[in-house]
């Protein structure tokens, strides 16, 4: 069942209010929510929020969801949403994926309204990993090796992959609940069985995949009218040469590569992703450009705000323009970014414990090109391995005048910063 809330209301309502005034539909507004509903003011829109997370994950990412709503409505069903929509907004201008889990539900909405949006055909692909595998391969673009494993079931499927395997739940994000399966005793110990995804949804299938070893780049695109821009390369770092789950060491801006640039081009063509942003996952080994995932949402991990920080680039309003129907800027012309930007992660890379001491905090700051410095932990805290983008213990953005400064600039954070965690 759907439910329908005007802002300020506690509680359900059969009855629905009616939002008169132009309105766009932003579904899953709760990671980039207040610049989008801010865009939207700015416009003259008014803001009908749909979200499709599940309520115990919704309050924990976003507890004022409900600010700046004129109207909320929440299930996951795009007939059963559409069908609210229809009888409680008068006039829809467009409806935007804001988070992940939306881009498939936003495609549906945007073609029952008739408001540009991305192919329904290729909408499930474009968020089910499993999905996304299928339509990658039947397109002849390089993937991993991938198989589809039930709970209970992943054993038998790694034994037939081989080892060192992944698997991660098909509507997952951030990285939560993906496991590198590197020996038997990792092997026999994960067997699937009673796992959500960060939205709250119950993973009843996995997708189990081979490792693929190269170094790994995210691609954020931007698209409209049948053009495609290029807007940045990122680069996941890693201290040394390992197998990894948790891509998140440092995470770079990079310069640009014609081979990734390309791959990344035929990626958007393939799961038919016409406007808005998207941000393309993949890795770069022997056999070449390998997709990992593609989102077609603005990027998450704060990069819009560096964007924003420090490029002419306005993501949200250039999203809201598109969604409109309006030519974005950033398809006139390309950004101008007056730094290169990035973030490095201080991790809990070991067991769970207490956090007994966190030191350099303070040189750290006062680093030429730290723009801000985000401690999620504090002493005495009892902290998680850090396995997902949220659980590490500190996050520091950066800005410097060149790719290898920057590069450096991390380096020098990681070597002033140090955690000491004690068994719990």
């Amino acid at each position: 069942m759907t439910a329908v809330r005007q802002a300020g209301q506690r509680q359900s309502s059969t009855v629905h209010p009616i939002v008169r005034e132009p309105a766009v539909v932003l579904v899953d507004p709760i990671v980039n929510g207040h610049p989008f509903k801010q865009a939207c003011a700015e416009s003259g829109h008014a803001v009908v929020g749909v979200y499709t997370v599940g309520p115990g994950e919704l309050e924990a990412l976003a507890p004022a969801h409900r600010t700046e709503d004129a109207l909320s409505l929440y299930g996951q069903d795009p007939e059963s949403l559409w069908g609210h929509l229809a009888c409680a907004v008068r006039d829809v201008r467009a409806v935007i994926p804001a988070t992940e889990p939306a881009t498939h539900v936003a495609a549906v909405l945007a073609e029952q309204f008739g408001v540009p949006g991305n192919s329904v055909a290729a909408a499930p692909a474009r968020r089910n990993k499993i999905a996304m595998r299928q339509l990658a391969a039947r397109c002849g673009l390089a993937i991993p090796r991938f198989e589809v494993a039930g709970p209970g079931m992943i054993a038998d499927v790694g034994r037939r992959m081989g080892l060192p395997f992944i698997v991660k739940p098909p509507g997952g994000a951030a990285s939560h609940n993906v496991h590198l399966i590197a020996d038997e005793a990792q092997l026999s110990g994960f067997d699937g069985r009673n796992h959500r995804d960060l939205f709250g949804n119950p993973v009843d299938q996995w997708l189990a995949e081979e490792y693929v070893r190269g170094r790994e780049f995210a691609v954020n695109t931007f698209s409209f009218g049948g053009q495609h821009a290029i807007i940045d390369t990122w680069e996941y770092r890693q201290l040394d040469e390992g197998d990894y789950d948790f891509p998140y060491q440092d995470f770079l801006q990079s310069e640009s590569d014609p081979e990734i640039t390309s791959f990344a081009l035929d990626v958007l063509r393939a799961f038919e992703v016409s406007v808005g942003p998207a941000h393309i996952e993949l890795k770069v080994g022997a056999r070449g450009p390998v997709l990992i995932e593609i989102g077609a949402r603005l990027p998450g991990a704060a990069i819009p705000v560096l964007w924003q920080r420090h490029s002419d680039f306005e993501p949200y309003r250039d999203t809201l323009a598109a969604h409109l129907g309006i030519r974005p800027m950033v398809m006139r012309r390309p950004p101008a970014f007056g730094a290169c930007v990035g973030m490095t992660f201080i991790r809990n890379d070991g067991p769970p414990g207490v956090l007994a001491a966190l030191d350099g905090m303070a040189e750290v700051e006062r680093l030429p090109g730290v723009d801000a410095v985000y401690v999620r932990a504090r002493i005495g805290d009892q902290v998680p391995t850090s396995d997902h983008l949220g659980s590490e213990l500190v996050k520091v953005e950066l800005s410097a005048p060149s790719h290898p400064r920057l590069r450096q600039l991390a380096t020098r954070v990681r070597q002033l910063i140090s955690a000491r965690i004690e068994p719990a």
